[in-house]
């Protein structure tokens, strides 16, 4: 289902607010003691809240007793993290924390949008949820040490799969196999000089005294920060396209930047401040735009390209490894869209974008469209074929069409069941004390003995 943009920034305040430490609507207090880490009951109140907005689940004693359980293995698992040891570098949490926002400021348009749906700054969130971030990952790393030498034979997908009675055997949705070729129209030396000659005139208006926020609202064309005066989030090493990082780092506050290319057009920048590593910038950006030159050879390359496959002169494979620009997916998989999932090149269609799923629906197995203009998610226009390898209908999952799908639930199986071995080993080694008063959990008499 796509979500409405209210929707979107409804999902980055629920997430934000789970990374938050509670705000105390209910009476806080210690509901367990897990070695060095304690349980609040805002801590379960905030979990609880989460798992309900999203769906699917009913607020019941049954629920509520499997979120505290959920919570206490966490904290075994945190706990054991930091007694391990486990390497977490600073880089890694700045680096998820950043993924995340600049995902969901996306959605919302601007930072300014994002920050008024959030009640606080960008950097004042940031405060708020590093130190949990930094405790989700601690417990990712750990349960990838418990399960990182899983591993299932084909016998044991077999036997997972043999487990299932019939009648709850899953009916996998309509599934695709379909690739693109992109090809893209190729800027001119005269497009990117004209680009940097307005950069450039805009720089000396910047020295000459205007703001650059208001030439920023009025020229740039980073949908992200344009409204904001050009105004980035903050970011660190790694975060950026290394051009434009070397520049961030090279400045020294206040300062302007000479005009600099990227992969994204030219750009002038402005460093507000540099924290250690992590630095905050504004930027201006124009992008070069292409000729009607440029996109009449693009066509022309685009249909020769169409008549080459069309005549079987050149397979598809072949054609995308040598046509297809450079920034538009992996060559060495022929162009096919992938399940992020299993890895696999079938794909369920209901998850396809909507110009492709539009074009698959008219299509038979071995089609191939005629080149047709479409844009990337930056706005640049390109031409595109797409190639309907193959069309599976609903079915009933079996060995033979679904194995990669069958064999990640067997493989998730085995690993949850490692944790649960583990669990059972380790509460043993931990002071665990509980406080139930308030809630009869049957879950939680194997509990008990660590009291």
């Amino acid at each position: 289902m796509l979500l409405n943009k209210k929707n979107l920034i409804l999902c980055a305040v629920i997430w934000i607010a789970n990374l938050t430490y509670a705000q105390a609507q209910h009476v806080d207090g210690i509901l367990a003691v897990v070695g060095e880490k304690i349980i609040l009951r805002s801590d379960l109140e905030t979990e609880k809240a989460q798992l309900l907005r999203t769906g699917g689940v009913e607020d019941t004693q049954a629920f509520v007793c499997a979120m505290f359980e959920k919570l206490i293995i966490k904290q075994m698992m945190l706990n054991q993290a930091e007694l391990d040891s486990l390497p977490l570098d600073d880089e890694r949490v700045e680096q998820e924390i950043e993924n995340r926002l600049r995902y969901f400021q996306q959605q919302a348009g601007s930072q300014a949008e994002l920050e008024k749906y959030l009640g606080k700054t960008i950097s004042e969130y940031k405060e708020d949820i590093r130190p949990k971030m930094r405790d989700q990952l601690l417990i990712q790393e750990m349960e990838r040490k418990i399960t990182e030498n899983i591993k299932v034979s084909p016998q044991e997908v077999k036997q997972f799969f043999d487990t299932i009675p019939k009648d709850s055997i899953p009916i996998i949705p309509t599934e695709v196999s379909v690739a693109q070729l992109i090809i893209d129209a190729p800027i001119s030396a005269i497009a990117k000089e004209f680009a940097k000659n307005q950069l450039e005139d805009i720089r000396k208006r910047i020295l000459k005294g205007e703001s650059f926020e208001k030439l920023a609202r009025a020229y740039s064309e980073d949908p992200g920060s344009k409204d904001n005066g050009g105004l980035l989030p903050e970011f660190g090493r790694g975060d950026m396209v290394p051009e434009f990082e070397r520049m961030a780092f090279k400045l020294k506050a206040d300062s302007i930047s000479l005009v600099f290319e990227t992969d994204y057009g030219f750009h002038l920048m402005k460093l507000i401040q540099r924290k250690g590593e992590r630095v905050i910038a504004r930027h201006i950006l124009i992008r070069p735009l292409n000729t009607t030159t440029d996109f009449i050879r693009a066509q022309a390359r685009a249909d020769s390209v169409y008549q080459l496959l069309k005549s079987k002169t050149m397979d598809w494979c072949n054609a995308v490894k040598k046509y297809q620009g450079e920034d538009f997916g992996d060559k060495g998989n022929c162009g096919f869209l992938k399940d992020e999932t299993t890895g696999s090149q079938k794909i369920l269609f209901e998850v396809l974008p909507n110009e492709i799923k539009m074009a698959v629906e008219k299509m038979q197995p071995g089609d191939i469209t005629k080149p047709a203009v479409t844009a990337t998610p930056d706005g640049r226009q390109v031409y595109r074929i797409i190639y309907l390898k193959d069309f599976i209908p609903p079915h009933q999952a079996n060995l033979d069409q679904d194995y990669g799908r069958i064999q990640l639930e067997a493989e998730n199986m085995k690993k949850q069941k490692a944790i649960e071995a583990w669990v059972e080993k380790t509460k043993k080694l931990n002071y665990i004390r509980l406080n139930t008063d308030f809630m009869a959990c049957p879950e939680l008499k194997k509990w008990e003995n660590q009291n």
